[in-house]
């Protein structure tokens, strides 16, 4: 009796030690979910869209993170994936327009890349007139007689042209004569003519391939009692170069003011709808590529 009694007591004094024990334990801390939720909560109203999100996340279980990071990859891919193929598709439309003009205009053989300085010491080039309508001529300023009708006539297009039609027009002489046309005596001949005319001038080599590319004659004259007393004869013809730099048409000597400015807008207009009719072709095809991904992502998603 004495021993169950002693048995009892013995029990009850150590429950009730646990019992002080376990009231006495620390707060079980907080996990790092917990704590990124909790600063979440703490931040919603500040930035509920962001809170949000964050609750959501570290509430998910690693499964459910996983397969959102499954989509977020997937989605990614098919972002990049059709922005390579947007790209892709402006790359056909800038091909398409110099092929469709080959085809509007015919193949002309004449033309192609140059790079000189005007009198200011300025680099013009075919890169750096891109975007813009040119009028080219080669010439000089010792000519005494066609150089000089040739250049009325070229600021006579050009000003015609933008009073009368809104057009911008850069002509340019490129000089093939490099011994006397120096900066300062192309200012003072350009001086007689339209402002807007820029004289280029460069090295021997430069100057051979223009004219190669533009296939203009020029041969250098006999000098009789002064060695700097000599003529050119050269190829007498205006080039006309559209915004992407090709040579879609030309004016001989014998063409008239009455015949350039109408042959121009020939040009001008074929060009502006052809660039309008690619470049609606262009954004029917990023349109359906952007439908197709807009699919694809719904669809990975849901």
């Amino acid at each position: 009796m004495q021993i169950s009694r002693l048995l009892s007591v013995r029990s009850v004094t150590f429950c009730c030690r646990c019992l002080s024990a376990s009231s006495k334990r620390p707060p079980k801390s907080q996990t790092y979910a917990e704590k990124r939720i909790e600063e979440a909560r703490n931040e919603a109203d500040n930035t509920p869209t962001t809170s949000r999100v964050k609750i959501y996340w570290y509430s998910a279980s690693p499964f459910k993170r996983r397969m959102i990071k499954l989509i977020i990859g997937f989605v990614t891919y098919i972002y990049v994936l059709n922005w390579v193929r947007i790209l892709k598709a402006k790359k056909e439309h800038e091909e398409e327009i110099t092929s469709t003009e080959s085809k509007v205009y015919g193949e002309l053989a004449v033309g192609g890349p140059f790079e000189m300085k005007n009198t200011k010491g300025e680099v013009v080039s075919t890169e750096t007139l891109k975007g813009k309508w040119v009028l080219l001529y080669f010439g000089f300023t010792y000519c005494p007689d066609i150089c000089p009708e040739q250049m009325e006539l070229m600021g006579d297009v050009t000003e015609i042209l933008k009073t009368e039609h809104g057009i911008e027009v850069v002509p340019l002489m490129i000089t093939i004569d490099l011994e006397r046309d120096t900066p300062e005596v192309l200012d003072n001949y350009l001086a007689d003519y339209h402002p807007s005319i820029q004289a280029l001038l460069g090295t021997e080599e430069q100057l051979d391939s223009a004219c190669n590319h533009f296939r203009c004659y020029r041969s250098k004259g006999k000098s009789y009692d002064d060695p700097n007393d000599y003529i050119l004869d050269h190829t007498v013809t205006q080039y006309i170069l559209n915004p992407d730099g090709k040579t879609v048409g030309y004016f001989m000597s014998t063409r008239g003011l009455e015949e350039r400015v109408p042959i121009f807008l020939g040009h001008y207009e074929r060009y502006k709808a052809l660039v309008e009719q690619v470049e609606q072709d262009t954004k029917e095809k990023l349109s359906n590529l952007l439908d197709r991904a807009l699919t694809i992502v719904t669809f990975g998603i849901f």
